[in-house]
């Protein structure tokens, strides 16, 4: 133990053997010193535990995005058609498409819950022309319970189709423009004739709700949104191919597309009379033989 007074090495005791100077203060102020030499360890910070539970789903997040782009571009697609589908590029590629899907699927389901209003017409016109045979109600009961399409056999199979048909058209719009030399990019036509099938779409979308209603004017507005496509056919066409002085007219390449257009419809009928018709005929020959 060093003394502070006269730095005298001290083996032990209290006093220091050489000037006499008390050595407690000493060893208390080299203990106080050796504490402040030691560094204060500071507690290492708990890392947070991530509350995975609180984490959004990114699936879910992404879908509710989409959704909401989507809603913007079908109203403003509905505000200003034309002006909308000229400035729509390939970044709207997405939103064409889902278009072009919901204008496709409508079809098949405008078929399915319109069946019951079909068939009620059906009777009446059979009771006005059997006026000494079956009442209305007797055909329309034997009608209806027999004749009920399967909804995998009438919608799943023929959505599909019409899903294929749809993009096939447009595709012949794509080679019908590029005919044309046009510098466009396969999701640019895609996303501008989906633009154009937005007014078309919303009157398949109406023409569901009104069939599931049973209301007879779904036939009309029905009719109105499946000839829609051939003008939204002409329509990208024509924006495409305004100006171009070389390569295939634009008119040329809109009838191609309306030939695509109306072979794939025919096919298109042609699948669903194959389910409905076989089961009306057998109806018909088992009420009136």
């Amino acid at each position: 133990m060093q003394c502070l007074n006269c730095g005298h090495h001290n083996d032990g005791g209290k006093f220091c053997v050489k000037c006499g100077k008390k050595l407690e203060a000493v060893a208390a102020q080299q203990v106080a010193a050796g504490v402040e030499a030691v560094p204060t360890q500071q507690p290492a910070q708990q890392q947070p535990t991530p509350n995975y539970s609180q984490q959004p789903n990114q699936h879910v997040e992404n879908a509710k995005k989409i959704s909401k782009l989507y809603i913007g571009y079908f109203m403003q697609g509905l505000k200003n058609p034309t002006a909308t589908a000229q400035g729509v590029h390939g970044e709207q590629f997405i939103n064409g498409l889902i278009t072009m899907i919901l204008f496709a699927i409508s079809i098949p389901l405008t078929v399915f819950f319109g069946w019951n209003a079909i068939i009620e017409k059906t009777a009446l016109i059979a009771n006005e022309k059997f006026s000494g045979g079956f009442e209305s109600h007797v055909i329309k009961s034997k009608v209806s319970d027999v004749i009920r399409p399967e909804f995998v056999d009438l919608f799943f199979t023929n959505a599909l189709f019409c899903i294929l048909w749809v993009g096939i058209i447009g595709g012949a719009v794509f080679v019908a423009i590029k005919l044309g030399k046009v510098n466009v990019t396969f999701q640019d036509v895609f996303a501008r004739f989906g633009t154009f099938l937005i007014i078309p779409a919303l009157l398949l979308i109406i023409s569901v709700v009104l069939a599931i209603l049973k209301i007879d004017l779904f036939l009309y507005v029905f009719a109105l949104g499946v000839l829609g496509i051939f003008f939204a056919i002409s329509l990208a066409i024509a924006s495409f191919t305004k100006g171009q002085t070389s390569g295939m007219d634009g008119i040329y390449g809109t009838v191609i597309a309306f030939v695509v257009t109306l072979v794939l419809f025919i096919l298109l009928s042609q699948s669903i009379s194959d389910i409905i018709m076989p089961e009306v005929t057998d109806v018909l020959n088992r009420s009136f033989w």
